[in-house]
């Protein structure tokens, strides 16, 4: 078993903890397990570091999407009289990574 392990979904990085959940930029309706490309790994206190990734990969679950917070933009012309404010929720994927207990 792992402490944590610091992996790439889609382009960026996110440290992985087991059982934690996390939240990453939306992958698609049809997801139901990723295979993350691991570039380091803690195990009981020793560090691998990949030269970019390790060979090992982790399994993670999708728990399903949800949308985050509103993003408000506003835009503003002076000496013109135009004032406009646009905002958007972007969706979300929840994973985690389920560790079997006995």
């Amino acid at each position: 078993m792992f402490d944590f392990a610091i992996c790439e979904i889609s382009g960026k990085q996110y440290k992985i903890i087991p059982n934690q959940e996390i939240l990453v930029d939306w992958l698609g309706e049809e997801t139901k397990k990723i295979d993350a490309s691991v570039l380091m790994l803690s195990e009981g206190g020793k560090v691998k570091i990949g030269t970019p990734y390790l060979k090992e990969k982790l399994t993670l679950e999708c728990l399903g999407t949800v949308k985050s917070k509103k993003i408000r933009v506003a835009k503003f012309h002076a000496k013109a009289n135009f004032r406009k404010v646009t905002g958007s929720r972007p969706k979300k994927t929840n994973l985690v990574h389920s560790v079997k207990t006995k």
